[in-house]
């Protein structure tokens, strides 16, 4: 549960505390204040080993998140050494030698006051996996939690109506926007830096994924990405001795399980409405690589009993149900591991997820994909539920955004529009939720996979090819363990054509006589959750939210909007957590 706020004003001393911790409504973190001319600062606990603030007679460093060290060993990050972290980055940055985007990696914030001068400067990390939201009207704010920020500058009130349907609509608020008229996020992989004789932020950009295909073969890009990601654990996992993942009837979780060290106990956590296909696979896949497995049931209606606690944890403009481990964080005690490893990132950044294609989707997952270059995300919004003049002018707000990435990334600008800066991906909420209930490290964000992601064509990626290579020695112990899906993630994209055309044949009569039955996947079954009553309850409860959303709404009733089809359940879903996030702002 790590965030910050920083106010160039001062502010009452208790305020700050009891505003960071209203955004938990259980187990609340301790939190920090500090004050002085150059304004007001509260940092709550960091659950990562060896970064709480440091504070000397001269500055005052911050660190959100746990950045993995590329300049020393990170011994500290397997005991509660306080500030040896931290103070490690801010040694670094005094002697002037930092390259923030080789020195450090994987996702994090920093903040570095000045108490003498008041200069403020904050660094942002390479995709913005931990963003940072700044208000810059009556006063100067900066705050890892948007609904924090606006809390405190008292801009609840303030909502931006365009981002409340560009969230029900898309999952997502599109970059710099908030959800409130008056708060912004900024870039990624930026410093920006603030003089006390200035009222708004200079801004200096240290690296951009700009689109040049730095490698002349996808082997030896493959090569780089393996011993990437394999050096971001084994920094992480030295002289640990036991740790935690996740486990699933997928690839990304065995590639996680064949870069952790053999040597180390590993609890391998799923959680599941109840043992089924997936949970099956994902058994055996722990079994293969030595894991203990641990079966977490969760009840039918968990995604629903979570959205108050989980919508305040990610905040306003992050999709809620993506908060998976809400409530696991405490029954599996995630919170006492010194690390728990999850693949998250990999399908977006290195097979191509964000890419428009034609084949493997859908019906036909067999069909080889194919790059759809017909496809724009700037066409005209449609949809029925909303004015007009609402989609237009958030059609407007969209293409402005793919017109800046297209001024860096031409060939690929569809694909980098869901992921520069990452906010703008649908599951990133995971991460959002994890660090803030336990020390969760992505092997898939680690400098390495995401500047390899930036320098490789996107042929490469689809088809898994450039993944497949990469994984290929680490998925070695699941060499004959089919995925969920019907593949083998061992072999390559045009054997594994074949094998899951007859999985999906096998699949497919096996639900038309009955031999398969019930939830196979790892999600629950939304039509259960959409169709209990206490969904109706919820619905009912949260309508007072529709004051603010109205006005953008054609139909102002609640009931005929959860029935419309006009809506996919999705779009439903955000629909709800707006309304309950209005509800309880009232």
């Amino acid at each position: 549960m790590s965030d910050f706020i920083y106010s160039k004003e001062s502010i009452k001393k208790g305020k700050l505390i009891q505003e960071v911790q209203s955004i938990y409504q259980q187990d609340g973190p301790s939190v920090e204040e500090f004050h002085g001319e150059w304004g007001s600062l509260a940092v709550s606990q960091n659950l990562y080993n060896g970064f709480q603030p440091y504070e000397n007679s001269e500055h005052i460093c911050v660190v959100i998140g746990g950045p993995v060290l590329y300049f020393r060993d990170n011994k500290f990050l397997n005991n509660n050494s306080g500030v040896a972290g931290t103070k490690a980055i801010y040694d670094r940055w005094r002697e002037g030698v930092m390259q923030w985007d080789e020195d450090l990696s994987g996702p994090f914030a920093i903040l570095i006051i000045n108490k003498q001068s008041s200069e403020v400067t904050c660094k942002t990390d390479l995709m913005s996996f931990i963003p940072v939201f700044s208000y810059q009207k009556s006063s100067i704010m900066l705050s890892t939690h948007v609904d924090l920020l606006a809390n405190v500058a008292d801009q609840q009130a303030n909502i931006d109506v365009i981002s409340k349907v560009d969230f029900i609509l898309h999952g997502v608020v599109t970059f710099p926007f908030t959800m409130y008229n008056a708060i912004r996020q900024i870039k990624p992989a930026t410093e920006y830096s603030l003089i006390s004789s200035t009222s708004e932020f200079q801004s200096n950009t240290y690296w951009l994924p700009e689109e040049k295909n730095m490698y002349q073969s996808i082997d030896k890009a493959a090569d780089d990405l393996r011993n990437g990601i394999q050096k971001y654990v084994d920094l992480i996992t030295n002289e640990m001795s036991h740790i935690a993942q996740f486990i699933s009837g997928g690839e990304d979780s065995r590639t996680i399980s064949g870069l952790l060290p053999k040597d180390t106990t590993r609890d391998a956590f799923i959680f599941l409405d109840d043992m089924n296909r997936e949970g099956k696979v994902a058994k055996r896949a722990a079994n293969a690589y030595g894991a203990n497995f641990n079966l977490a049931k969760r009840g039918k209606l968990h995604y629903l009993e979570i959205l108050p606690l989980s919508t305040k944890l990610v905040g306003g403009g992050s999709q809620y149900f993506h908060a998976h481990t809400y409530g696991f964080h405490k029954s599996c005690k995630l919170d006492e591991y010194p690390a728990v490893f999850g693949g998250l990132f990999s399908d977006v950044s290195l097979k191509g997820a964000c890419v428009k294609k034609f084949g493997g989707s859908g019906r036909f997952p067999f069909v080889p994909h194919i790059k759809r270059n017909d496809h724009s995300v700037d066409m005209h919004l449609k949809n029925n539920t909303f004015m007009a003049d609402v989609l237009s002018e958030l059609t407007k707000r969209r293409q402005a955004h793919l017109d800046c990435i297209k001024r860096f990334r031409s060939e690929s600008a569809e694909e980098w529009f869901q992921l520069w800066p990452i906010s703008m991906n649908i599951n990133i909420p995971n991460l959002h939720s994890n660090r803030r209930l336990f020390r969760t490290y992505e092997p898939f964000m680690a400098k390495d996979a995401v500047k390899i992601s930036a320098a490789v064509p996107q042929k490469w990626k689809l088809n898994r090819r450039l993944f497949q290579k990469a994984t290929k020695p680490l998925l070695k112990p699941t060499k004959w363990l089919f995925h969920v899906d019907g593949r083998l993630p061992y072999y390559p994209w045009y054997i594994n054509s074949f094998v899951q055309f007859t999985s999906w044949i096998n699949e497919g009569i096996g639900k038309r006589t009955g031999l398969i039955r019930g939830n196979q996947g790892p999600w629950t079954e939304w039509s259960t959750v959409m169709n209990s009553a206490e969904w109706e309850q919820a619905m009912s409860e949260y309508s007072s939210g529709m004051d603010v959303i109205g006005p953008a709404l054609k139909e102002k009733d609640v009931s005929k909007l959860f029935e419309s089809k006009d809506l996919n359940y999705v779009q439903k879903i955000n629909l709800m957590q707006t309304l309950y996030s209005d509800h309880k702002r009232k």
